[in-house]
């Protein structure tokens, strides 16, 4: 007779659990999973009482154990103890208990609540447990199911020879017990196993009960592999083309304008102009040659492919800005040193990193060119100012820009940790020889850093209206973006270039927030009345002592969208706030309407997929500068016209249609003054690097 299973299915009728006991004395010494510092703008005096309930609370709904530090009654920190999973949920419970904190006073948080017990509610908390402890088995060894079969579904995946060869094992990619695929193996109940290596051959076992979840999950770790390769295959591969190339033949290191905001990296080139070559601006009515396309589309290939397996938050533009020498490789005594332009250009595609900034003009310069934009009705027509948000002026004179600031922030719960003097007895002397300083700080791991962003848009009556704060990370060890791409077109005899920059941030939950910074983010405020034509910065936020402890920089950018005719690409030009600027400068920015779409299902990538675009070129440069997969038909004709053989009927190659744009744009920034654009040097003044 068949053994019917003892495990207990929840039930709306059983009676709610009984309070856990929190065993204190178990945790002393125990290093804490997560440490969560309580601001002192958000400090409060508790009684004995609250903090039981608290620390009770946060076992019932979480399953996570707490440890409390205060001084003089005042929660200031908050030690979390327990699995990833548990110590996420008591990170929201305990971000909205110290948001709360402020709102209610010592005697009535000092109150047992007995909470009406809602059974469905506890009913669903319970069975999603119950499922994320079922699932926890098979981070582990493989055993029987509850009617105690074994997985018979099996699978072997060879691990590569080509990593093999670069000493990169498994373990080296995967860790020690392949803990990184623990998401893989739970999401699809499969477990994943490494064989013992044989004659350096290494095999990775996936076995499971349905013969489907383990050819899933054997293919999502091949894309996991092909991932790992694409890592070890280096640095990313710089690709820089001078389009002025044949306007000059050496290349002189100058002194940065007075302007820029930042002059961490100070070093700017500039190609001297030849009497022997082309007049300046030739190669714009040129256009590219076939060479330099091809290698345009071969570098974005590669770059768009390589981050179609990796999830984050992204950002594709394009910008137009100036060019410097990165400080980590060229300092400011190199300036005033010339080299032959066939040198510079291998210099940089190999050991020199070269950037071009976010700006590209200063305040009067850039305000001059929104005016002969404004002016460009052949070229540019009015568009919506957000993607999916504001109205769609009749005229581009008309069009109103979209604010946004962003801010980055340390993570307040990351601290430094300070050395501690050795425990003794008050009256004992202390040892002869021996110093201390107690004002040491023991070295701690790089500080997170998390970004807010808050936009305001423009309805149809005129009015801005604030929108949803976003919330980002910033890779470890990082104080920026993840830049996914190092293509550059350089126009050297303006010091400037069109950056293809393809970012990303790591997307973060409102609800693991810091209050900190969720507080500060909805607390952000527009100035009243403020006119769009102003040179003062346009928000007023938080300047309490945590605020600024822990904020890093910002900054504030003014946004004017223009369409690009017969074409779904748009323009940005960007007044932009830096920190201890009085008057912003400007950066242009060309994007594909689509781009933002494509990229969006990279947000929400499940472990081991890819986005499902199809081939990369096609998909974010599409002919014509069309949606992907647009097909003008003409009505009259019923699109007979398209079996033509003449070049006019022919749809044109979408990568030419971007860089005639980019060119065109180029030419209109430099036709705004004789000085040929960037000349143009106006002093505000101190400068300083944010």
């Amino acid at each position: 007779m068949q053994q019917r299973s003892t495990s207990k299915h929840p039930s709306i009728w059983d009676p709610p659990p009984p309070a856990p006991v929190v065993d204190r004395s178990a945790l002393i010494g125990k290093k804490p999973n997560k440490v969560i510092p309580v601001p002192r703008e958000y400090q409060r005096q508790t009684l004995g009482r609250e903090r039981d309930i608290l620390i009770n609370d946060v076992k019932i709904k979480t399953n996570c154990d707490i440890v409390l530090r205060w001084d003089l009654t005042k929660i200031t920190s908050f030690e979390l103890f327990g699995s990833g999973p548990a110590v996420d949920k008591a990170t929201r419970y305990v971000n909205e208990w110290i948001s709360n904190a402020q709102k209610k006073s010592i005697g009535a948080s000092a109150w047992a609540k007995i909470s009406a017990w809602e059974y469905l509610k506890w009913y669903y908390d319970t069975v999603e447990e119950l499922e994320v402890d079922r699932k926890q088995k098979y981070t582990g060894p493989i055993g029987p199911n509850e009617l105690g079969e074994l997985p018979k579904q099996e699978v072997i995946v060879q691990w590569p020879e080509d990593l093999v060869n670069q000493s990169i094992t498994p373990r080296d990619a995967f860790g020690n017990k392949l803990e990184a695929l623990n998401a893989l193996r739970m999401h699809l109940e499969v477990y994943i196993s490494l064989l013992p290596s044989h004659g350096g051959v290494w095999q990775i076992e996936i076995v499971g009960y349905h013969k489907y979840n383990v050819q899933d999950a054997e293919e999502r770790l091949n894309t996991m592999i092909d991932r790992v390769r694409a890592d070890a295959s280096g640095v990313q591969h710089a690709h820089n083309v001078i389009l002025d190339e044949r306007e000059g033949i050496d290349v002189e290191l100058q002194q940065d304008e007075s302007w820029w905001p930042n002059h961490v990296d100070n070093v700017v080139p500039r190609l001297l102009p030849s009497g022997l070559m082309d007049e300046p601006g030739t190669y714009r009515q040129e256009g590219l040659d076939a060479t330099k396309l091809s290698g345009l589309r071969y570098s974005l290939k590669l770059a768009l492919d390589n981050v179609r397996t990796r999830k984050g938050a992204y950002d594709f533009a394009v910008r137009l800005g100036c060019v410097a020498l990165s400080s980590k490789h060229v300092q400011g005594d190199k300036i005033g040193q010339t080299f032959n332009r066939k040198d510079f250009l291998n210099n940089i595609n190999t050991k020199v990193e070269i950037d071009i900034k976010k700006w590209l003009a200063i305040d009067d310069f850039g305000y001059r060119i929104l005016l002969r934009l404004m002016a460009s009705t052949d070229f540019l027509n009015p568009i919506k100012s957000a993607e999916y948000f504001g109205y769609t002026p009749k005229f581009l004179k008309d069009t109103r820009p979209i604010f946004r600031g962003s801010w980055v922030f340390r993570d307040p719960d990351s601290r430094i940790v300070e050395a501690q003097a050795p425990v003794r007895h008050a009256g004992r002397p202390t040892p002869l020889n021996q110093t201390y300083v107690t004002n040491e700080k023991v070295p701690s791991p790089p500080s997170s850093m998390f970004v807010i962003q808050v936009d305001w848009t423009e309805d149809e009556e005129g009015h801005y209206e604030k929108g949803t704060p976003r919330f980002y990370k910033l890779g470890a060890g990082k104080t920026g973006p993840t830049k996914n791409i190092d293509v550059n077109l350089l126009e050297l005899g303006e010091s400037r270039g069109w950056q293809f920059a393809l970012e990303s941030l790591i997307p973060v939950a409102a609800k693991i927030v810091p209050p900190i910074l969720s507080g500060f983010a909805e607390r952000i405020k527009m100035k009243k009345n403020y006119k769009p034509s102003s040179t003062e910065s346009f928000a007023d936020w938080d300047q309490t002592p945590t605020i600024k402890k822990h904020l890093c920089t910002g900054r504030l950018d003014s946004i004017y969208s223009f369409g690009i005719l017969d074409t779904c690409y748009k323009i940005e030009l960007t007044a932009m706030w830096y920190p201890q600027q009085k008057r912003p400068v400007w950066g242009l920015t060309v994007r594909h309407t689509e781009w933002a779409t494509h990229l969006a299902e990279l947000e929400a990538l499940p472990v081991g997929r890819q986005a499902s675009w199809e081939e990369a070129i096609s998909t974010f440069f599409p002919e014509d500068g069309q949606m992907a997969g647009y097909k003008a038909v003409d009505d009259e004709y019923l699109g007979m016209d398209s079996l033509s053989l003449s070049d006019k009927a022919r749809p044109k190659d979408g990568m030419r249609v971007l860089t005639d744009t980019l060119l065109r744009l180029s030419d209109i920034v430099s036709s705004v003054t004789t000085e040929g654009g960037i000349q143009l040097t106006l002093d505000t003044g101190d400068e300083q690097s944010c």
